[in-house]
This record gives C-alpha cells, structure tokens and sequence, in this order.
C-alpha cells in the first residue's frame, strides 16, 4: 500500500490525487494533520528538550512540492 500525504496548503493537489487514484485500492491520499509543534514548553527546565530522540519525521517534499509519498512499514 503506498500513501500520499498532501500539504493542508495544497487542496488542489489532493483532489487531483484522490480523482486519479481512486479506483486504486491500494493507495490512500490523506492530509497531513501535522500544525507546527504541538509539546507546550516546558517549564521545569527552560530551554531543555526533554524528549532524548526526534521521533516526528519530516516527509521530504511535503514543504517544497505540496505532496510525499509514504510507503508503511510491513
């Protein structure tokens, strides 16, 4: 199964992808969900980071073409 994740900003793109995919079963086209950071600072320790590894992936070309392809673990 593959899946395109498209840029909230480029709705066009979406329904492009949906229109051209949709007799595929085995390609999803969502929107990406993501708005920003979403941890409140902390405010134990200013200016430390308390998560030890970057879990959040950024998906290449998300910013730059509108739309990544993501193909989930199996």
């Amino acid at each position: 199964m593959l899946i395109f994740v498209v840029a909230r900003s480029r709705l066009d793109r979406y329904e492009e992808l949906r229109r051209h995919f949709e007799d595929w079963r085995d390609v999803r086209i969502v929107l990406d969900r993501r708005e920003g950071e979403r941890r409140a600072p902390y405010s134990g320790f200013a200016g430390t980071d308390r998560r030890r590894v970057e879990r959040r992936q950024p998906l290449l070309g998300l910013r730059t073409i509108g739309w990544a392809v993501v193909e989930p673990p199996r």
